[in-house]
């Protein structure tokens, strides 16, 4: 791929100059990032992202590298912090964070995102997860938050807790946003399924023990609505061979055991090519589940992957609305509230009919990327945004882009360093960098997003960043 001398350059000269007395090709690549960082204003920033375009260095690659060593992170002393988190709509959560010895502000660490079981407080379970590190949890970061959200039936208030909770981790801790990963326990376990089902592109793997998957697998089918969500996202799913509790349906009234509902979710996605290990533990109980190590060391080496050429994602609120290169900022059309209209016919049972009502009313997005021919397919998503890598295209040549069947964009895409750096302000993503955007209207009419028009991620809904 060429070199890339983002339109930036040119927009920076016109505010007045790269204000640069030795030439644009000085300065520390980390000094220049922390200069982008700390502008206070969208022609600050401008010519910040031109002092980094222009460095003599540069290349794609090396951004990373640029802002994992200048991104403004604070020095951490080792041990245990409590973070306090707004999630939005008048609420907030605790989350117990714990650092290594050797925490370094200038380098990215894994996190284990580690959800705690019913009536267990956060920060033991933090402690836990300690001990099933051992000596391995000096390599990771845990944080260890409050939480409700496990369950996509769940009731409101309906915010992006979890989304907003690994934000501020994010932008209190140096994370790898490459390497995250849901770990959970009973209650925890179905929040890792949660957050891998229905935010896999924030994730790399998930862990799963004593739970089972998001929806019960009955013969309503909803749950293999979803499986589809988590066709990139590694999971692994470890249940009791004698565990008692009882899995709610649709419906609310319980169903079969932990392990009856795991071995059916096993025995039927046999054959789907899902990244899922299923494992049941002998003699194992709810309360008690020890399964072996070398699968979740396995998944803790784990990297989110590099944007997959086909995607499927579904979802019942907006702030889920992303996967990957796709991402929705406006919701179009009916949606599930907190109570829908639920009429059975005749011979269905209660789940059967809730599922049939709640089915039209989820929010889908589709992608396929074949070359420079991207395909897209939405439901309820008005406006959404599609979002180009460093090796998604070949930018040497023009992109053609349709839409609901619809072609909306066909032309050249020039990377810009701008957008790539105002979207890496945006999510603290530095992993995932995206030198453009094209953004499609209800409508079908697409226009390129520059660093001024940038969109705030799905889970903040459709403003802008300033």
């Amino acid at each position: 791929m060429k070199r890339i001398l983002p339109v930036v350059v040119a927009s920076a000269l016109a505010c007045g100059g790269l204000g640069l007395a030795g030439g644009p090709g000085d300065g520390d690549p980390a000094a220049l990032v922390r200069a982008y960082f700390a502008a206070h204003d969208a022609a600050g920033r401008a010519a910040a992202a031109a002092r980094i375009a222009a460095h003599p260095r540069y290349t794609p690659a090396r951004l990373r590298q640029w802002l994992d060593a200048g991104a403004p992170f604070a020095g951490q002393a080792p041990g245990f912090q409590i973070l306090p988190v707004d999630i939005g709509g008048g609420l907030s959560r605790r989350v117990t964070l714990v650092v290594p010895e050797g925490y370094r502000p200038d380098r990215p660490w894994p996190l284990v995102y580690a959800l705690h079981p019913s009536g267990q407080p956060a920060e033991e379970w933090a402690r836990e997860m300690q001990r099933i590190l051992g000596r391995r949890g000096r390599q990771y970061l845990i944080a260890s938050p409050e939480f409700e959200q496990n369950y996509i039936a769940a009731r409101p208030p309906f915010v992006a807790e979890h989304p907003a909770i690994l934000d501020a981790v994010a932008r209190h801790l140096h994370v790898d946003a490459a390497r995250v990963y849901p770990f959970g326990y009973s209650k925890g376990g179905f929040a890792a399924w949660f957050v891998a089902l229905y935010y896999p592109d924030r994730v790399a793997g998930a862990i799963s023990m004593s739970a089972g998957f998001d929806v019960t697998p009955a013969d309503d089918g909803f749950w293999k609505l979803l499986l589809p969500n988590v066709a990139h996202t590694p999971v692994l799913n470890a249940w009791g061979e004698n565990d008692p509790l009882r899995m709610p349906g649709l419906d609310g009234k319980p169903g079969p055991t932990f392990a009856e509902a795991n071995r059916r979710f096993e025995r039927e996605i046999q054959g789907m090519g899902l990244p899922i290990l299923n494992l049941e533990v002998a003699g194992g109980v709810h309360t008690n589940l020890l399964p072996p190590a070398e699968p979740i060391v396995r998944l803790l080496e784990t990297r989110r992957p590099d944007d997959p050429g086909r995607v499927s994602h579904t979802f019942r609120h907006l702030h889920q609305a992303s996967c990957y290169w796709l991402e929705g900022l406006s919701w179009a059309g009916e949606s599930w509230g907190e109570d829908p209209a639920v009429r059975a016919r005749e011979g269905e049972t209660a789940s059967q009919a809730i599922a049939r009502t709640v089915e039209p009313l989820l929010g889908r997005l589709t992608g396929e990327i074949d070359g420079q021919a991207i395909r897209v397919t939405r439901r309820h998503i008005g406006e959404l945004v599609v979002w180009l890598g460093e090796r998604t295209i070949d930018w040497d040549k023009p992109v053609t882009l349709e839409v609901d069947g619809t072609r909306v964009f066909q032309g050249r895409v020039a990377p810009d360093t701008g957008v790539a750096l105002a979207r890496a302000r945006a999510t603290m993503d530095f992993d995932a960098l995206r030198f453009a955007g094209i953004r499609v209207d209800a409508s079908g009419k697409a226009a390129l997003v520059t660093a001024e028009t940038m969109p705030a991620p799905a889970w903040r809904g459709a403003r802008q960043v300033r």
